[in-house]
């Protein structure tokens, strides 16, 4: 790259401390977007001189010394104190370059600490139980609000068809889910704590699934898995953990989908969710060969149908929203009012009026608001039922668990 005279330098926190070190002479360069952009890296080269400087005051006069003593290099780093200034090489001589100084903590997020005190989430800690596109924008959202601690479980591979609604691209085909999504939090937040389990999650490897969650204690679950049985061996593993857990569900083909939000000891638990309501947990994406597979009867096959991403983010984005609330319960912050709003157990989003459901007869939402329609939240109150093989030895006191579940607002108009 001689010759070449970028515009912009990034140094990350790594590099930094790299060319502050009294013994570093030099240092690798990495150019992108056809040379305008700089990135130094933490290792020795011949791409940037490093020299130090007294004081600011002196860093042009040393540069330019500098230049005239020895070989040309494309860039020049001068360090005084803490400062880091870098200079690059052009016909003219060394010119100054813009430089951005990434940080190693929650400075990234200053911007949200109008909202709620981002150091508080850095030291929150959420389990994130399937990584596929609803998972990995949960977690994206997640890590974007300044949540420092995660635990990641997947055991899958990122193939070609889950591009197109992954947060992870075409250049992570062929990773491990937990290792590219690894790479897209520390590319938010490079002081993330990560601890990675590719582990598929079954009544053989839920014993070691438990034992990785008790060591790694996280505030709240995340499950984002995409079958029935895994989803009721996390629940049962979170209730007797004492762990809030927060389920994201999606449709057939993307058309909708529902959010529980399970609190031992207090809501209906994911059993319950099942007992009470056994076609809408059923209802399920169907997204990969696997899935179908699972489902498959002998005589029939069953087509691999995924849905829209952009239909699967309302979703992921009320699971955010509530782990958000939960990581911040009993703190104040400007999210307070959700927490009257947000009280129902089970939430229920509808992006379209799917054909041959019981949701096809609702109303065009049009302009309305005084009937049942698509793209609004609506929060269902399930009850916990006292019979559960999970939660239902569980009493509160002052919490009834007998309040019946009014489903009559989403029955099918009678002709």
């Amino acid at each position: 790259m001689a010759g070449e005279r970028p515009r912009h330098v990034v140094v990350d926190v790594n590099a930094a401390a790299w060319v502050r070190r009294p013994a570093t002479t030099a240092a690798q360069v990495k150019y992108s977007d056809g040379g305008d952009i700089a990135y130094v890296l933490d290792r020795p080269g011949d791409d940037l001189l490093v020299i130090r400087v007294d004081s600011v005051e002196e860093i042009r006069k040393s540069v330019e010394l500098t230049a005239v003593d020895s070989t040309v290099r494309p860039l020049i780093c001068a360090v005084a104190g803490d400062e880091v200034h870098v200079f690059a090489h052009d016909t003219s001589g060394y010119e100054p370059v813009d430089v951005t100084m990434l940080p190693a903590k929650a400075d990234a997020f200053d911007r949200v600490r109008g909202v709620f005190e981002t150091d508080v989430l850095r030291e929150r800690s959420v389990a994130v139980l399937g990584l596929g596109s609803g998972g990995s924008f949960i977690l994206r959202e997640l890590t974007k609000c300044g949540v420092g601690r995660f635990l990641l479980v997947d055991h899958d591979r990122l193939e070609l068809g889950n591009a197109c609604r992954h947060e992870c691209g075409l250049s992570d085909v062929g990773r491990l889910k937990i290792n590219a999504v690894r790479d897209l939090v520390l590319d938010r937040n490079p002081a993330a704590e990560i601890v990675t389990h590719a582990v598929h999650i079954d009544s053989d490897t839920i014993d070691e699934l438990s034992a990785a969650i008790g060591d790694f204690g996280p505030d709240v679950v995340v499950c984002a898995t995409d079958n029935r049985a895994s989803r009721l061996l996390i629940n049962r593993m979170c209730v007797l953990a004492n762990l809030p857990a927060i389920y994201a569900g999606v449709f057939r083909r993307a058309y909708g989908g529902q959010v529980l939000r399970v609190i031992p000891r207090l809501t209906p638990c994911y059993q319950c969710f099942v007992s009470a309501l056994p076609s809408m947990a059923a209802d399920r994406e169907v997204s990969s060969e696997s899935d179908a597979a699972g489902i498959a009867y002998s005589d029939r096959e069953v087509a691999v149908e995924p849905g829209l991403s952009s239909d699967i983010v309302p979703i992921a984005l009320h699971v955010a929203k509530l782990t958000l609330l939960e990581l911040l319960s009993g703190m104040p912050t400007t999210l307070d009012t959700l927490n009257d709003d947000l009280v129902a157990p089970l939430y229920l989003w509808l992006n379209r009026r799917e054909p041959e459901t019981e949701y096809a007869v609702w109303q065009p939402m049009a302009t309305g608001v005084d009937e049942l329609s698509v793209l609004r939240w609506y929060g269902i109150g399930l009850a916990r039922d006292e019979a559960c093989a999970v939660c239902g030895s569980m009493t509160v006191e002052g919490v009834s668990p007998d309040t019946p579940l009014d489903l009559s607002a989403f029955d099918s108009p009678t002709n």
